[in-house]
Order: C-alpha cells, then structure tokens, then sequence
C-alpha cells in the first residue's frame, strides 16, 4: 500500500483519493473504505456523521497509481467494481454481486487469469454487511429468482455461510475465510464442459465422474492462483458427507473441518431450494424436513440445527397463508423461531391491502398462525412489501 497522509476531513478536496477513513463500521457512511472523492456531497456525509480524519494518497502519488491502473493488462475493472456507497438497497447490492461473480467465472471459462481482487473485494464486502446484520443478505437472497443458476448459487452460498458462522459466533477472520469459499466452491464447474454441467437429464456414470471433478479442478485452479489451503475448505470439502459417502476423498465426521460441515449443509440448502435446469426448487419447509432426515448420515446434525434454528422455519422472505386466509410475508425471527413477525398485504377475500405487520408470538384474541407456505411463482407480491422486510432486517442485531 503506497503512502498516505492524514488530513482533517475539512481539508478534503474533490479528487482526492481516500484509503482510510478513522471511523468504525457503524459510523462509517460508505460501505466501501477507499474511493475517489467525486463530489462535495461525500465530504459533507463524512462530516455529517462526525468523522474528523482520514488517511489520502499524496496527490502525486494518486496520478502514479492512476496510471499503473490503465496499464494492467488491460483489465476492464468497470465490470468487477462496486461502488457500494451508490447501492440504494440490500437488492441493488445482491444484483450487481451476481452479475460480477458472472464475469468473474465466465474469465474462468474462457482460460483467463481469476481475478483475486475482485473476488476478495466482493467477499470482504459480503463479510462487513454481514458483521452489521446477521440475516439481511441471507433473506434477499431467498427472495430473489434468477435464471442463471451457477452464478446464484456461489453467491448465495457465501452469503449463507457467513450469516450461520455470524450466528455460531466464529471469530471474524473465520467468517470472512468462509464467505469466500463459499463464493469460489463452485469454480470448478467452469472447467467442466457445459452440456454436461446443463444436462437437463439423468448424467451416465462416465459424465457424472466428470462432474465430479469439479471439486479437485476447482480446488487446484485456485491453489495455482496463490489461494491458500485454509481458505478453501468449503470448495474441497462441500460434497463431502458425514458418514464418509461423498467424494472426492470419502472423508467422514472427524475429518471434515466446521469449514466443510458448514459448507455441505448450506450448499445442499440452496441446491434442493433453487430452481434448476433439471428439477424445480422445493418449498424451505419441506427442505428443511428432508435435510434433517439427512442429519448425521448426510450432514452434521449439530450444525443443522443451529441453521435451522437460525433461519427459522419458514426463512425470511417466504411467502405464507395464515389460518385467517390472509396472505403474508415472513419479515423477521425474534426470540422465537416458530412463530415470526409477518407483513401481512391482502385480507381474506385475496385483495391486497395497505401491508401491516403481526407478531404471531404475541397471544391476541384473533390468533394468526401460519398454515404453510404459498408458491412464490402464483403471488405478485407488491415491491413495497419487499422493502418492508429488507427496512426490517437492516437494524443491527
């Protein structure tokens, strides 16, 4: 990191490149720690929330790395950048994190060097926002749908690894190891041929054995870009099963690291929740049940009942009927993890209504349960009652 300078942030100037901001994560205004300063209006922010210093590049020394940047291998940084300090929402964040892990993999595919920058950039930042709330990614990225599976996938992998490590109580340098695995343990279907990484049916035994060696391809690439061992548990060890069924080194329990048991349990959870190619994805309930028949053959029991107990039955952003024949949207677990706090949004006739929220913990005359979950594909739920339960979930918890 080149020199830098502390100034008052009185002195700031338009154009001057920040590296450092004195300021925790809770009074820091930006998501993201080193920027250009553009306008009049990002110092006035930093001012507004009573942040005196921060640590700038000489100005000599920006120009010397502006122009170190333009001449690295011609690398078009645009598609791998987030300016996450221009993220309006959870959902922009979730949006532009799939398209750059899309870039980033489609490079993989085309022979082209992994681009370890943007890769730790996106996982730092997953880290951080996870650090400030627990589940709020977790919840965008079940109310999302997209078309293109693998892409979504790595993402929501790192995303729920780092919210149930979050919750478990690792120590931050573990969680951000996780977010990262979990983001990379699918590179090694990059360089396996697509139509069978598409097949939309039953794989032979001989494509099935390729498929498998997405792991070790995957595994070695990333060792071969300067990644170390520990940090990718989850992408050696994420099909590997408890009772030593899995590949690609039949590990079992006491061989397979939290990392891996963690990985496994996350990974199956929005493989069998996601719509694929090949199968429809199933209601979270449902996977849920069929998970824990799985415990302790498949997965580690103990850490799927933390995850259970954490994302609550019907995980945030699930779509439910009430007993009333209200529909409503899960917003919120509070210390129960049974019953929690809804945004209701049509009555019992099925017309929508201005949203309100229950708390179903809480006793009333007119007790509301949930009946089950409702086919998110048969709803059109109102965007404001999305934001409602993104606003939710972004308070520190």
């Amino acid at each position: 990191m080149a020199n830098t300078v502390k100034i008052l942030v009185d002195d700031l100037q338009i154009g001057d490149y920040i590296k450092k901001i004195e300021a925790s994560w809770l009074t820091n205004p930006f998501f993201k720690s080193e920027f250009e300063v553009k306008s009049n209006d990002e110092i006035n922010k930093l001012k507004d929330h009573r942040i005196k210093y921060v640590h700038i590049l000489p100005r000599k020394e920006k120009i010397k790395e502006d122009i170190e940047k333009e001449t690295v291998d011609n690398i078009d940084v645009s598609k791998y950048y987030l300016e996450l300090d221009k993220i309006d929402s959870a959902f922009e964040l979730y949006d532009k994190t799939v398209k750059i892990m899309k870039n980033i993999m489609h490079d993989v595919r085309a022979g082209k060097l992994l681009n370890k920058e943007a890769v730790s950039s996106i996982s730092q930042k997953l880290f951080e926002i996870t650090k400030l709330n627990k589940n709020l990614l977790a919840s965008v990225s079940k109310l999302k749908k997209y078309d293109e599976y693998t892409f979504e996938h790595s993402v929501n992998v790192g995303i729920l690894a780092s919210s149930l490590a979050t919750h478990i109580g690792l120590p931050d340098h573990d969680i951000e190891t996780l977010t990262l695995s979990g983001i990379l343990h699918d590179t090694g279907k990059m360089l396996v041929p697509q139509e069978i990484l598409n097949k939309p049916g039953k794989l032979t035994d001989e494509e099935f054995k390729i498929m498998k060696s997405h792991v070790t391809k995957g595994y070695e690439y990333l060792l071969n870009q300067g990644f170390e061992k520990d940090s990718l548990k989850i992408v050696i060890e994420h099909h590997e099963r408890y009772d030593g069924s899995g590949y690609p080194y039949g590990l079992s329990d006491k061989n397979i690291s939290l990392h891996g048991k963690i990985g496994a349990v996350v990974d199956i959870y929005d493989a069998i929740t996601s719509d694929r190619v090949y199968h429809k994805g199933m209601q979270a309930a449902k996977a849920l049940k069929l998970m824990f028949n799985w415990s302790d053959s498949h997965i580690d029991k103990k850490v799927l009942e933390f995850f259970i107990t954490h994302i609550g039955i019907y995980p945030v952003g699930t779509i439910v009927m009430l007993n009333t024949n209200e529909l409503a949207i899960v917003g919120k677990y509070g210390k129960s993890h049974i019953n929690p706090v809804v945004v209701v949004f049509t009555n019992s006739r099925g017309k929508f209504v201005a949203p309100f929220l229950v708390n179903l913990s809480k006793k009333s005359v007119a007790q509301r349960k949930i009946v089950g979950p409702v086919n998110p594909e048969t709803v059109d739920v109102p965007d404001t009652v999305r934001k409602i339960v993104e606003e939710m979930n972004t308070s520190i918890s």
